[in-house]
């Protein structure tokens, strides 16, 4: 009887023991996922601003193609307007 009380309580603890790594493992894959969603998150909005960044660059390209244009044009009739007076 004496050895069967002892072997439940060590049944017992082993139990505990065995719940408390599991609860531990569950926190550990809940910590898990909330790294890889944050890492997501971090990678969408580093996306978005690049998006951003790409738009904003041809805006640019575009605008200095027009200044290029526009002032070789100005220094074109400036420079007919010298040469013909």
């Amino acid at each position: 009887m004496k050895l069967t009380e002892i072997q439940l309580k060590e049944t017992e603890t082993k139990v505990v023991l065995k719940d408390s790594i599991i609860v531990t493992m569950q926190q550990k894959e809940r910590n898990y996922v909330t790294i890889i969603d944050a890492e997501r998150e971090k990678f969408r909005i580093q996306e978005e601003y690049s998006k951003s960044l790409e738009k904003s660059l041809r805006r640019e390209k575009v605008k200095n193609k027009f200044t290029k244009i526009i002032s070789g044009s100005a220094i074109a009739v400036l420079g007919f307007l010298l040469i013909s007076r």
